[in-house]
Parts: structure tokens; C-alpha cells; sequence
């Protein structure tokens, strides 16, 4: 079972994660790319920004401590990570 978040503007939600530069997305609104996994059984999903793809791409794409700590992975509810992932214009599962 995938865990809860409480979410300032949505309130108790699905837990996801996304990369700090998606977690920022979602007050500026600006469009950085989106890249995610499908949601496996009991894991949440997770997305990560075209920054952090092309980065991924030119290292190797593997997810070390490197490419984590460079992403600096944030929790967000499932209405914020929708909200971002309809914002952007080209949409990429991974």
C-alpha cells in the first residue's frame, strides 16, 4: 500500500516523489520537462526533470548516490505531481 502525504493545498494524498527542480515546478509553473516511472505495486511514482535526465544520459543512466543527491528527491502529493505532469508539454515514461 502506497503511503499518505499531507499536502498544504490538497490534504491527505498519495505519496510520490520528484526531483527538487518538479517540486519547484509546482509553484512556478515553469515548464522543465517531466520524465517518470510507472507506478509499481506498493511504490510510489517518481519523476524527475529534463535537467536531470540529460544528466543521467550523459553519466552512464544509472541512478547512483550522485545522480540522488543531485536530484534531491522530494516527496509531493499525487494532485501536485499531476499538476506539474499536465503542465508540461512533452511527457516521457521511462
Amino acid at each position: 500500500m502506497i503511503e499518505k502525504v499531507l499536502c498544504e493545498i490538497h490534504g491527505t494524498k498519495e505519496m510520490t516523489f520528484g526531483c527538487i527542480h518538479i517540486a519547484m515546478a509546482t509553484d512556478s509553473k515553469e515548464k522543465i520537462g517531466f520524465y517518470y516511472s510507472e507506478a509499481k505495486e506498493d511504490l510510489p511514482q517518481i519523476a524527475w526533470c529534463g535537467d536531470c535526465e540529460q544528466w543521467l544520459l550523459d553519466n552512464g543512466e544509472e541512478w547512483t548516490e550522485v545522480f540522488q543527491a543531485r536530484a534531491d528527491f522530494k516527496m509531493l502529493c499525487i494532485d501536485c505531481f499531476d499538476e506539474v505532469k499536465n503542465n508540461e508539454t512533452e511527457i516521457h515514461i521511462r
